[in-house]
């Protein structure tokens, strides 16, 4: 290393940067507590959501998958560190939301990181209804939840009604920009599977921050709800 750089390094270390935002975990109160709060977002459907319970259709397609998932799990401190984050694509009912509910319960419970998943559709109305009542205190509190956690973890980050409007979308270039400088990760699941596609819905700029140094899986199997035979 060159003279300039030590001397960098010396000026920019811990001390004047902050610590990084990994090195510190939950501790077994804050891990349950996670867990139940991420377990009442996720829903009745998605709160019981293990790799166990994950079935496999397409041995060829999905296994594979599914073992680099656990590999990242398994590792998930050092592969984020820094703002590594992780994109799933694919159709709809490829079980990506399974998946990522899975992976955010080994990072709280095993490595303790602290985690957030959101509804895209859901996040966007939040946005929307804080920006059109001009409530300043309830869009800070907002932001501070997206904000604030190890892993954010947002599915099909899609507006629920026609265009996103220049607020919604600068609010949330704004958390991502930030979690990006702050070396925190942000992970997506998007039935989106063309990158064109995804850039024109979350504009270029933000799409390049969520893919810097992301994990990018392809989920490209049959849908599993459309193998499924009713009970009656």
């Amino acid at each position: 290393m060159g003279t300039i750089e030590k001397v960098i390094c010396s000026l920019y270390g811990k001390n004047s940067v902050g610590s990084d935002p990994f090195d510190k975990v939950l501790d077994e109160t804050g891990r349950a507590e996670n867990v139940v709060r991420l377990g009442h977002r996720l829903g009745r459907r998605y709160a019981r959501c293990t790799f166990a319970n994950y079935e496999v259709t397409d041995e060829q397609k999905q296994r594979p998958i599914v073992n680099r998932l656990r590999e990242f799990a398994a590792r998930m401190p050092d592969l984020l560190r820094g703002g590594g984050g992780l994109m799933l694509f694919g159709n709809p009912g490829t079980g990506k939301d399974h998946l990522v509910a899975a992976l955010l319960k080994v990072a709280i419970v095993k490595h303790g990181l602290s985690a957030a998943w959101y509804d895209g559709g859901e996040l966007f109305d939040l946005l929307y209804f804080a920006l059109r009542e001009e409530s300043p205190a309830e869009l800070k509190a907002l932001i501070r939840l997206l904000r604030e956690p190890h892993i954010l973890a947002i599915s099909d980050p899609q507006p629920p009604r026609g265009e996103l409007s220049d607020s919604q979308v600068r609010r949330l270039r704004d958390v991502i920009d930030k979690r990006y400088r702050a070396g925190l990760s942000t992970w997506i699941t998007t039935n989106i599977d063309q990158r064109a596609d995804a850039e024109a819905l979350l504009t270029g700029p933000m799409m390049d921050r969520l893919r810097e140094s992301a994990g990018k899986i392809y989920c490209d199997w049959p849908s599993y709800r459309e193998g499924r035979q009713a009970g009656w």
